[in-house]
């Protein structure tokens, strides 16, 4: 085979640990601008991302030079790491469950 095509286009849904409504309407914008930049470090295309106070939905086309589990684990990782870090400094942030 001389040219071989590949698009490998997911999607995916993270929720918050045991479904907590614990995504404030003003801080999913910045979740979902951090959640970008990790897919951008990755060289994953975001062609969506959205969400509500229980979960956020990405639609992602993942390189087939990287395996699908590696690039989720990867956003799942980074994303819960820095919602704990932003959780202590956002206002009203109590209840604020990391994604599970």
């Amino acid at each position: 085979m001389s040219h071989t095509y590949a698009q490998n286009v997911i999607h995916v849904v993270f929720s918050t640990k045991e479904r907590r409504t614990s995504l404030p309407a003003e801080f999913r914008p910045k979740l979902w601008a951090y959640v970008a930049g990790i897919c951008k470090r990755q060289a994953v295309l975001v062609l969506a991302i959205g969400g509500i106070d229980d979960h956020i939905h990405l639609l992602i086309q993942v390189p087939a030079s990287l395996a699908l589990a590696k690039a989720i684990a990867t956003i799942k990782a980074n994303s819960a790491r820095w919602q704990t870090k932003e959780r202590t400094r956002f206002s009203g942030s109590k209840g604020m469950g990391r994604l599970a």
